[in-house]
């Protein structure tokens, strides 16, 4: 048994969890989509999107302006959500190719998952889609079931980066049986909804985790149909086979197909909402929506924020973030305090009864959010982020960041380039103030030095650069 579930063992019998947690815990359902930008929610601005359901869920619960990836792309998020950890300190910075191309994966030796350390609460777990934490499918040594969840259901068998939206599936082997042309996303919502009926006498943890709406852009031919009139009616006959005709990823923020994927999405949380009611488990279950990096391309809808995907820069890593449970969570608030995907591990495991400092997966990172529920702050001013790129092989993005208060620096390793931002007053990043405030950037290029040593990060290699 690892150490770290030993200490946790030894907490619940030793008395540290209290009795009264352990006695009704509540579920927790958190839904992941893959690539979803900033500003592609109604709830957040988008006006050509149809999102009914994350509208109500967003009035239920509360609406996040200012959460965080920890990364701005794939894995390296997924490993922050699964240990609390920020990804430098894991060392998984950048997606995860095919096996054959890396040695690295997300270690069971070394870590106590999220999964993991619910179930130490007396969660039943699963997991519904995406992983990518291990991509050496023929020999997986930190795949899901690896690490300890319960149900593993429809999480990829192939490197599914390109899509495989419609059934017959090629890159999911576990779904081997489905209705001709079925879609991918409602096959995961129907799992979904399937894993609370049968586990709704327990405390359950479900991670739904769509592959939509990444690239490549699909969904069926009636939704994209009925946006396609959509984008028409909006710009002009014709004008969406003119921009979007021959390439789903088409440079405008008004998307047909994507707007087709997010509706497919959007149904599938109104039915797990309508389960959960359905069952009376309102009151007692946490649902989380959030996702996993920007938007990606010229095309996504990150809200005006400067970047997308694989960028440091705010439309990278800013993401929609609602939470829902009524009773604990306002419902119709918005909160306005900087959080990051490090901060699930222990505001899960908090709900769950556990204790989180020191005692699960090492260090964390992360901090327990629920005290912004009752009115309180969080006891921390600095979030931090390092992408060396090294799968992508991207000298420009190359970076680090901190950001303290409203102040985020960038450190860009290119050209040894300082930028400084006030996001208080300038959350699109187009006023440089690296010079106009010599000090305020020395000072936090201090304690992003001083943040890459502890967590021993990855020093990116730019081919051709001269030490």
């Amino acid at each position: 048994m690892k150490l770290s579930k030993i200490l946790v063992a030894f907490l619940i019998a030793s008395g540290s969890v209290p009795a009264s947690a352990q006695s009704k815990k509540p579920n927790i359902i958190f839904i992941l989509a893959d690539d979803l930008g900033w500003g592609e929610l109604n709830s957040y601005g988008s006006t050509f999107n149809e999102t009914p359901n994350l509208n109500k869920l967003a009035a239920q619960g509360t609406r996040f302006t200012q959460a965080y990836a920890a990364a701005p792309n794939c894995s390296p998020t997924r490993a922050s959500i699964m240990t609390g950890q920020y990804p430098a300190r894991v060392g998984i910075t950048d997606f995860l190719p095919g096996g054959e191309n890396t040695e690295k994966w997300l270690d069971p030796a070394k870590y106590v998952t999220l999964n993991e350390a619910l179930s130490q609460q007396d969660y039943h777990t699963g997991i519904v889609g995406k992983w990518h934490l291990d991509t050496h499918f023929n020999n997986l040594k930190g795949g899901p079931k690896e690490h300890g969840f319960d149900e593993v259901i429809g999480s990829e068998t192939k490197y599914i980066a390109g899509g495989d939206y419609f059934f017959p599936y090629d890159k999911i082997a576990s779904f081997n049986t489905g209705a001709p042309d079925e879609y991918l996303t409602d096959r995961q919502s129907k799992e979904a909804v399937n894993f609370i009926e049968r586990n709704q006498k327990q405390p359950f943890f479900l991670y739904l985790s769509y592959y939509s709406v990444h690239t490549k852009l699909e969904a069926p031919k009636d939704l994209v149909d009925k946006y396609k009139r959509k984008f028409d009616a909006k710009y002009g006959e014709g004008q969406a086979e003119k921009i979007f005709g021959k390439r789903s990823e088409g440079p405008h923020k008004d998307n047909p197909y994507l707007a087709a994927m997010l509706e497919s999405i959007d149904n599938g949380v109104g039915e797990i909402m309508e389960t959960v009611r359905k069952n009376k488990l309102e009151k007692n279950t946490l649902i989380v929506f959030f996702s996993d990096n920007g938007g990606a391309g010229k095309g996504a809808n990150n809200g005006n924020l400067k970047g997308a995907k694989m960028w440091l820069y705010e439309g990278g890593i800013r993401e929609p973030l609602i939470m829902s449970l009524p009773g604990t969570i306002k419902s119709g608030a918005v909160e306005n305090t900087p959080v990051s995907s490090v901060d699930f591990y222990p505001t899960f495991l908090s709900l769950a009864g556990g204790k989180v400092a020191g005692t699960v997966a090492g260090v964390i990172d992360g901090v327990n959010i629920m005290p912004l529920f009752s009115g309180k702050s969080l006891n921390r001013d600095e979030l931090y982020w390092h992408y060396p790129s090294e799968t992508a092989k991207s000298p420009a993005n190359m970076s680090s960041v901190v950001r303290k208060g409203n102040y985020k620096l960038l450190e860009f390793y290119k050209d040894n380039r300082l930028e400084l931002y006030d996001l208080g007053k300038d959350q699109r990043e187009s006023e440089d103030l690296s010079k106009q405030l010599p000090e305020k950037t020395a000072e936090l290029k201090r304690l992003l030095d001083q943040w890459k040593k502890s967590v021993n990060a990855e020093e990116p290699v730019i081919a051709g650069k001269e030490e």
